[in-house]
C-alpha cells in the first residue's frame, strides 16, 4: 500500500510539473559589449543557452531597433524574421539543449544614458519600464529569468560595473574588459551596467556578504553621511526575511540626472547622486530610505518577481513595507509610526485625487503601488501577528524564490499559516478597494505617543491662537515634545501677528532642532522689523534648505544689507544642485553696485551651468535664475531646445513648456523656427515637430 501510495504521489508530482514548466527556457546568457562613444554606439553580441521543453512554433528574442549583424542558431545561420521588435526563429532548433548568438550594434534610445562628457562621463542603464532590450537583446517578459554573465570593454582608467560578482580584468591597448558573473537566474530588466571614475569602500555583512558602495572622487568626503547604516539594515533585512541573502554581493553605484530615487538592479542598485549629501545636506535628505527600498527589493521583485503587472505591489509595496521595518530599526518605534501616518494621509488624497487606486490592479498610481501596497502589509500583519506574517513571507520567498509569484500564490502562504484569517475579505476590502479604509487604517496608530501628541495639536487648529495659545506654547518648550508636534504648532503660527507669537519666535531661536527652525523660517513670508537681526541667524544653520529660504527672504526685505548678505553668503555651493551658489549669482548680479567689475564673469558662470555638461535640476536652476535677471534671455533659449531631447521626462517638460509659452510672442516663435535648420538632428526634429503643434 505504501508503495501504491508513493507511486501515484510521484505520479502526480510530475505530471505537475510536466504541465507547468515553459515551452521553452532559457537558462544563461554570456553577453559581450563595447562602446563606439563618439557616436554612442554599442557593439555586442550575445549567447542564450535555451532548453526546447515540448514542440513550438517559433522562439522570440526581444531587440528594439537594433542593426542584427548575425545570428548563429546551434552553429547554423538559421532564417530569422526581425521586425525592429523581436527576433523571431520557425526552424532551427530542436527539442532539448540549443545555443543561439546574435551579434548586433545600436545606438539605444532609451534604457541606457551618456551623461557629461570627458573624465566627467558616465553611462549607465535603467532596464525597468524601459526596457533592457534596447541595448541587449534579451526578454521583456519578467517571467522569462536567465543567468546572465557579462563582459564588457571600455577605456581604461574607467570603473565598470554589472550584475554579479567581477570574474577578472584584462587589459589590451586603451582597453580593459570587466568579465562579471552570476549563479542564479533573475529577469531581464534588471540588468545594469554603470561606468565612470568612482572609489569605493567595501563592508562586510553579519553573513560575510560583501557591500560595495561607490562614490565619486570629488564626493569622497560625503561618504560616510551617504552611506550612513547601509551595513545595519542590510543584516537587518537578512534576519527579517528569515532567508539569506540570495546574490554573491551588494553595490551601491549613484550616478548623475538618474531619473528616478534608485533602481534595485540584481546586486547593483544604482541611485540618484542627488543623495550623496554632506554633513549639512543630510539634515534636509538622506539615502536611508531609498537605501533600504532598494536592497529590500532584492528579495522583493529580484528573488521573487511578480508574475503579472496587476501583482506589482508584490514588488513595490513589499520593498516600501520593509524599508519602513529597516528604519524602525535605525529610529525607533515612534519613527515608524510616524511614517505610516504621512503615508496614509498621502493614500487618502491620491484616492480622492485618482481613479485607478486599487493594489490589485494594473495601471494603478505610484503612490498604490508603493505607499498604500505598504499599508496592505502592515495591516495583514496586524491582525494575523508580526510573528505569524513572518512565517508568511519566508514561506513565500522560499517557495518561489528565483520565480514568478502572484497575489494569489501569497495569499495562499498566509491561509497556510493562518488558515482561519479571511483572505477573501482581505483582498475585496483592502487589496481591491480603490478607496482607503482611513478610519481603520489611523485606529492601528492612533496610540502612538508621537502620532497621539500631533493629533492633539491638530485638533487645535481651528481654534483661535488666544484660547490655545498658553497649551501650545507650554508643549513647545517642552524639551520631551516630539519635533514633528513641535513643527505643526509653529505651522499653526501662520497669520498671527508678530507682538502676540514673539515668545514662539524667541523659544525657536533659541532652540537647537534644525527642523522646528526650519519650520519658522517656513512660516514667516514677511520679516518683522524686531525680529531681523534674530532672524538673520538661521542663515548658519546646518540646512541648505533653511539657508536658501532665509537668504531670499533677506535678499528681498532688507535692502540696505545686501552687500553684507551676498559678503557673508559669497561660498556657499549648497546641494548638489548648487541651489545656494546659484541663488547667489542671481541676487549677486540683480544687485546694484555690488562689485560691478565682478558681474560679466558671475553671468558666465551662471549660464554655464545651463549647459548640458550638468544634470538637468543644475541647469533647471540655472535658466530659472537667467529669467529672473531677464524673463526674456536669448541665451536661455537653445538649452530649452536641447531638454526636449533629454531621457529625463521632468527637463523635457520644462523645456516644452517654455518653449510653448515663448512662442506666445511672435519673435521668439520665428527664433526658435530660424533655429531649426542649425540644430544637431535630434534637436532638429524635436523642435519642428513642437512648432507645427503650436
Amino acid at each position: 500500500m505504501k508503495q501504491t501510495i508513493l507511486a501515484i504521489s510521484l505520479l502526480i508530482s510530475l505530471n505537475s510539473w510536466s504541465q507547468t514548466k515553459p515551452k521553452v527556457d532559457f537558462t544563461t546568457a554570456n553577453a559581450s559589449i563595447k562602446f563606439d562613444i563618439a557616436e554612442h554606439m554599442v557593439a555586442g553580441d550575445v549567447t542564450y543557452q535555451f532548453t526546447v521543453n515540448e514542440a513550438t512554433d517559433s522562439i522570440k528574442i526581444d531587440a528594439k531597433n537594433m542593426m542584427i549583424q548575425g545570428v548563429k542558431l546551434n552553429g547554423q545561420t538559421p532564417k530569422y524574421h526581425y521586425d525592429k521588435k523581436q527576433i523571431a526563429f520557425t526552424q532551427g532548433f530542436k527539442e532539448g539543449e540549443n545555443t543561439v548568438t546574435i551579434s548586433y550594434k545600436t545606438n539605444p534610445k532609451q534604457a541606457l544614458y551618456y551623461v557629461g562628457s570627458g573624465t566627467d562621463l558616465q553611462i549607465w542603464t535603467q532596464g525597468q519600464g524601459k526596457y533592457t532590450s534596447h541595448w541587449l537583446p534579451s526578454f521583456d517578459d519578467y517571467n522569462e529569468k536567465v543567468v546572465f554573465n557579462t563582459k564588457i570593454t571600455f577605456e581604461s582608467g574607467y570603473d565598470v560595473i554589472s550584475n554579479g560578482t567581477l570574474d577578472g580584468k584584462t587589459v589590451s591597448g586603451k582597453q580593459t574588459t570587466w568579465s562579471y558573473k552570476m549563479t542564479k537566474p533573475m529577469s531581464s530588466y534588471l540588468m545594469m551596467m554603470a561606468i565612470g571614475k568612482f572609489e569605493k569602500k567595501i563592508e562586510k555583512s553579519a553573513s560575510g556578504i560583501t557591500i560595495e558602495n561607490y562614490i565619486r572622487p570629488v564626493d569622497a568626503s560625503k561618504y560616510t553621511t551617504t552611506y550612513q547604516h547601509t551595513k545595519k539594515m542590510f543584516d537587518f533585512l537578512e534576519t527579517q526575511t528569515g532567508f539569506s541573502y540570495p546574490w554573491q554581493i551588494y553595490r551601491n553605484i549613484p550616478v548623475e540626472d538618474f531619473m528616478y530615487g534608485g533602481m534595485e538592479n540584481t546586486t547593483s542598485t544604482i541611485f540618484n547622486s542627488d543623495y550623496v549629501v554632506d554633513n549639512i545636506g543630510v539634515n534636509d535628505r538622506d539615502y536611508v530610505n531609498v537605501n533600504a527600498h532598494e536592497m529590500a527589493h532584492q528579495w522583493f521583485g529580484n528573488l521573487v518577481t511578480a508574475k503579472s503587472n496587476k501583482d506589482h505591489w508584490l514588488q513595490e509595496g513589499f520593498a516600501t513595507y520593509y524599508a519602513l521595518l529597516a528604519e524602525r530599526e535605525v529610529y525607533g518605534v515612534d519613527d515608524f509610526y510616524w511614517k505610516l501616518y504621512e503615508m496614509a494621509e498621502l493614500i487618502t488624497k491620491d484616492a480622492k485625487e485618482n481613479k485607478n487606486t486599487a493594489v490589485y490592479s494594473e495601471k494603478a498610481t505610484t503612490t498604490t503601488y508603493y505607499q498604500k501596497g505598504a499599508w496592505m502589509l502592515f495591516y495583514l500583519s496586524s491582525q494575523i501577528g508580526e510573528a505569524n506574517f513572518n512565517t508568511v513571507v519566508k514561506n513565500y520567498l522560499n517557495k518561489y524564490a528565483f520565480k514568478n509569484a502572484s497575489t494569489q500564490d501569497f495569499l495562499n502562504e498566509v491561509t497556510a499559516v493562518v488558515p482561519n484569517f479571511n483572505v477573501d475579505n482581505y483582498k475585496q476590502n483592502w487589496l481591491e478597494n480603490k478607496g482607503f479604509n482611513t478610519k481603520d487604517a489611523l485606529f492601528l496608530i492612533e496610540n502612538s505617543p508621537l502620532v497621539k501628541s500631533y493629533f492633539e495639536v491638530l485638533a487645535l487648529q481651528e481654534k483661535g491662537f488666544e484660547v490655545k495659545k498658553d497649551q501650545l506654547l507650554k508643549l513647545l518648550k517642552d524639551p520631551n515634545t516630539f519635533t514633528d508636534t513641535k513643527r505643526e504648532i509653529i505651522f499653526q503660527l501662520h497669520n498671527v501677528p508678530y507682538d502676540q507669537a514673539k515668545e514662539f519666535y524667541q523659544t525657536v531661536v533659541q532652540s537647537n532642532d534644525l527642523k522646528v527652525r526650519q519650520a519658522l523660517v517656513q512660516v514667516v513670508s514677511e520679516i518683522p522689523t524686531d525680529f531681523m537681526e534674530d532672524y538673520k541667524k538661521f542663515l548658519n544653520d546646518n540646512s541648505y534648505i533653511t539657508r536658501e529660504i532665509v537668504l531670499k527672504n533677506l535678499w528681498l526685505q532688507d535692502v540696505a544689507g545686501r552687500t553684507d548678505l551676498l559678503d557673508k553668503t559669497a561660498t556657499w555651493k549648497g546641494f548638489n544642485d548648487y541651489n545656494l551658489r546659484i541663488t547667489w549669482l542671481m541676487f549677486a548680479l540683480a544687485t546694484e553696485n555690488y562689485k560691478n567689475d565682478k558681474k560679466a564673469h558671475w553671468y558666465s558662470e551662471l549660464e554655464n551651468f545651463a549647459y548640458n555638461k550638468y544634470n538637468s535640476n543644475i541647469r533647471t536652476n540655472a535658466i530659472n535664475a537667467l529669467w529672473y535677471l531677464n524673463k526674456y534671455d536669448s541665451n536661455t533659449l537653445p538649452h530649452l531646445v536641447n531638454a526636449l531631447v533629454h531621457h529625463n521626462s521632468r527637463f523635457q517638460k520644462f523645456g516644452r513648456d517654455a518653449i510653448v509659452r515663448l512662442s506666445e510672442k511672435k519673435e521668439f516663435k520665428d527664433h526658435f523656427k530660424k533655429l531649426i535648420p542649425y540644430l544637431p538632428q535630434d534637436e532638429h526634429d524635436a523642435l519642428k515637430k513642437l512648432m507645427e503643434e503650436i
